[in-house]
């Protein structure tokens, strides 16, 4: 093939070429870069990840750029700005477990059923400032809970905001890990919770009870954010009058209603309650 024209059929190089009015002798000149950025921009094509990158060094090819001559630049590749941008965002998570599967998942992006469709739009007013309460989300396994508001705390974080988004039995499970061995981290840990922007505590009533886990942890947490008057969203498979006999009983099985009802009373002043209906979708 004709060297002008294998360079010029390359959709990129021709842009180029355009852009900056270059002349055939002038691609003559400069012809082993024009070259050189059509093979390492080859390498790209029909590439589906980061984890599959041909260059040889991971999310960089050649670019060209015009400064009264034809210069050769490195550029990122779109994954790679893609990954360096999820990584700048998640430094907005002051505490995430959120599984790697649903990290680029948004409220822009997901799809929804008609059953979530008003809960999908009650997430998007938290999202865009047009609440001032918080929502305590019960529904039966698989209904689309943690999916729905794991696309809310991604679209905050994108909005700069700083978020928690806690699985409780997993957070619980840590911080008694850290008691007697790491007491600054699971101070630490409780204050991220405290004064996040926005609170995630997903799966309430899943983990096992103790004083410390009712009294030292949650109870701490949620009287801070209402006093505070702090954004919180909370998802269980409890309703309230099931999450009060949760926290009536600690692990010896010893009766503190008075307890349960505290913090229990402060989840009610700082959320909405709303019941998500729908099929099991992890079983479809």
């Amino acid at each position: 093939m004709d060297k002008l024209k294998m360079i010029k059929e390359d959709e990129y190089l021709n842009s180029y070429i355009k852009e900056n009015k270059i002349s055939d002798q002038m691609i003559e000149d400069y012809y082993s870069s024009f070259y050189r950025v059509l093979e390492s921009r080859n390498k790209c094509k029909n590439c589906k990840g980061l984890y599959q990158c041909a260059q040889k060094s991971v999310g960089e090819r050649l670019s060209l750029a015009y400064m009264g001559v034809v210069v050769e630049e490195v550029e990122y590749c779109d994954y790679m700005l893609k990954d360096k941008n999820t990584t700048k965002l998640l430094g907005n998570y002051v505490y995430s477990d959120i599984p790697e599967i649903l990290k680029d998942i948004d409220l822009d992006n997901i799809e929804f059923t008609d059953t979530q469709k008003e809960l999908y739009a009650y997430l998007l007013a938290i999202l865009h400032d047009k609440r001032n309460k918080g929502l305590y989300i019960s529904g039966d396994l698989g209904v689309g809970k943690t999916y729905l508001c794991i696309a809310l705390a991604n679209s905050l974080v994108k909005e700069n905001k700083k978020v928690a988004y806690v699985k409780v039995s997993n957070f619980i499970s840590d911080m008694k890990g850290y008691i007697g061995t790491n007491s600054d981290l699971l101070k630490k840990n409780i204050e991220n919770l405290k004064m996040a922007d926005y609170l995630f505590l997903d799966d309430l009533g899943s983990e096992a009870v103790s004083e410390f886990v009712r009294d030292d942890i949650l109870f701490t947490i949620l009287d801070y954010r209402l006093e505070n008057n702090l954004m919180t969203i909370i998802t269980s498979n409890l309703n309230f009058e099931d999450l009060l006999k949760h926290y009536q009983y600690d692990r010896k099985e010893k009766s503190n209603i008075s307890k349960a009802k505290r913090l229990v009373e402060r989840i009610d002043i700082l959320t909405d309650k709303y019941t998500l209906v729908g099929k099991n979708m992890r079983r479809i």
